[in-house]
């Protein structure tokens, strides 16, 4: 590792700066960042530094101005450029300027920490120019709270920091299976229930875990592509996916909901056990010893499940879950049982979810909460229409009562009336209570030309395109550097890219299953909805 070394990252995203400095503390580099890009070049004239992790697009001044007046003053000093859309204008002014990496967001972690030792093995630091670094630089990262929220098997802890760490609990088929994981990119935003990483399986099947938040990856769990099993044995701990920067928190963890579960064990010692394995899943866990028929609403109001010890209750068991189904009708029983117990039959004349025989020893407790917890999946009333081939909608459009205008602008025959991800849209923008009009003219093909025409005839423009971004399928990139249309486009202010990665490689409808579907709409429509309000 490289100790005792100063490093200045300048960017104008406090998530980029994060991410920096959390990749490269580990590795015994002193990290100083800044939003600023004036600030930064003042530390970088001011203070010595081995290497500087500049962005080139920045407001104040861009990175180009930036290293063109650093190089006034220090020739010599390192720079390794950060930017989300390379150019070749760029690349050879950076290039004329003695850039010595240019790395394009989204990063991987492994990349950034190439590209600073590259540089420091081609350019060897003076003793002179070396930094003490204090065990105190170190961040390690402090949970707000031991509890844990879903969206299916997906869930988010809150950290002290304000970012959120992100992970996922498999089944025990699946943790068989587990050969790889693919995690997200440094930089990279995810978006609530659509995909945040791709596992690859023995068996040669990929399963897609969904982001349980919305928000900008800023560290990925590296031990984690090193050792997979970690997500299959210790997926709250150890098995960590992801840090991310939350983008709509407060919004968004409504969405996700806890995994509370009442356990009722008469045994002191087995229930300590069971409760600690239930936590190590994500459980919050109240341990009763007894029954009394208020001690649902005691325990937790919102509570659902109830795991039920039968062996420390011997044949008082089967009539304690009768008191339990009169108390509380709604509640979902687990029965766990010992391979001896005489109460099988018993149990099953009563309304129980799950009869389970040690679940606690081969882990099939997994599997238990997974049904138990897992939401359904909600399928819409499907609108009747003629029959044959649907009609392609180019365009949706919102109005409000003073007339202004908010146009969704779809390519090709992405989109199709009363189908899929055309019907989610507008189903979701009829419950908001919009005015909703669609527009259906063909094959409509995206070009400059095309959305600079459209941007005029409304106040705000949504373009929506399917391409081949190598993600997986379902991904949605909000293109803000005119990178899928033309960087022309950003001289009319009022439009914006969001760009679908297809379940092919090529374009054409989006059709994925009804979750993905329903969310990629949400965030469609919460785009829309934003442009709507100018914000």
């Amino acid at each position: 590792m490289f100790g005792n070394i100063k490093l200045l990252v300048v960017d104008d995203e406090q998530v980029i700066c994060r991410a920096c400095r959390r990749i490269l503390l580990p590795h015994g580099f002193e990290v100083e960042t800044t939003c600023d890009a004036i600030e930064g070049l003042a530390l970088a004239v001011e203070q010595s530094f081995a290497v500087v992790l500049l962005d080139i697009k920045m407001v104040a001044l861009d990175g180009i101005g930036f290293l063109e007046q650093l190089r006034k003053v220090k020739p010599d000093i390192p720079v390794i450029l950060i930017t989300g859309y390379p150019n070749v204008r760029n690349a050879a002014s950076a290039m004329r300027l003695g850039a010595a990496d240019y790395l394009t967001k989204p990063f991987a972690p492994e990349q950034i920490i190439q590209a600073v030792e590259r540089v420091l093995r081609e350019r060897p630091i003076q003793p002179a120019r070396r930094f003490r670094c204090s065990p105190h630089m170190f961040e390690p990262w402090t949970p707000l709270t031991d509890d844990f929220r879903f969206w299916n098997e997906s869930w988010l802890q809150s950290g002290e920091d304000g970012s959120v760490r992100v992970g996922a609990i498999l089944t025990r088929s699946q943790g068989e299976k587990l050969k790889a994981v693919k995690p997200p990119q440094i930089g990279e935003t995810v978006y609530q229930g659509l995909p945040l990483t791709v596992l690859d399986m023995a068996d040669g099947a990929q399963h897609t875990l969904a982001a349980p938040i919305s928000g900008v990856v800023i560290l990925t769990n590296a031990e984690l592509q090193r050792d997979p099993s970690r997500l299959a044995d210790n997926p709250c701990s150890k098995g960590w996916i992801a840090s991310i920067c939350p983008t709509r928190f407060e919004e968004e963890v409504k969405n996700c909901t806890p995994r509370k579960v009442i356990l009722v064990n008469g045994d002191q010692h087995s229930a300590a056990e069971q409760g600690e394995k239930l936590k190590d899943w994500g459980c919050q866990v109240s341990v009763i010893a007894g029954w009394s028929g208020a001690t649902t609403r005691e325990c937790d109001p919102d509570t659902t499940t109830l795991i039920f010890d039968a062996a420390s209750f011997g044949k008082h068991g089967p009539g304690l879950v009768q008191r339990i189904n009169a108390a509380d009708p709604s509640i979902k029983v687990i029965v766990v049982a010992s391979p001896e117990s005489k109460w099988e039959a018993a149990y099953r004349k009563h309304k129980i979810l799950y009869y389970a025989i040690s679940p606690f020893t081969d882990n099939e407790i997994v599997d238990i909460l997974d049904a138990a917890f897992r939401r359904r999946k909600y399928i819409r009333p499907q609108t009747r229409r003629a029959p044959g081939p649907s009609e392609p909608v180019s365009r949706i459009c919102i109005t409000n009562g003073s007339g202004r205008k908010v146009r969704l602008l779809a390519a090709g025959d992405l989109l199709r009336r009363q189908e899929g991800l055309c019907q989610q849209i507008v189903d979701k923008l009829l419950d908001r209570l919009y005015s909703v009009e669609t527009t259906g003219c063909g094959d409509t093909t995206i070009t400059p030309i095309s959305v600079l025409n459209a941007a005029q005839s409304c106040d705000r423009l949504v373009v929506l395109l399917a391409k081949n971004i190598g993600r997986p399928p379902g991904s949605l990139v909000r293109d803000t550097l005119g990178e899928f249309v033309s960087p022309l486009c950003e001289d009319t202010g009022n439009v914006t890219t969001l760009v679908v990665q297809p379940a092919s490689g090529g374009v054409g409808p989006v059709d994925f299953d009804g979750s993905t579907t329903g969310a990629l709409a949400e965030h469609i429509v919460q785009e829309m909805v934003l442009c709507y309000r100018g914000t």
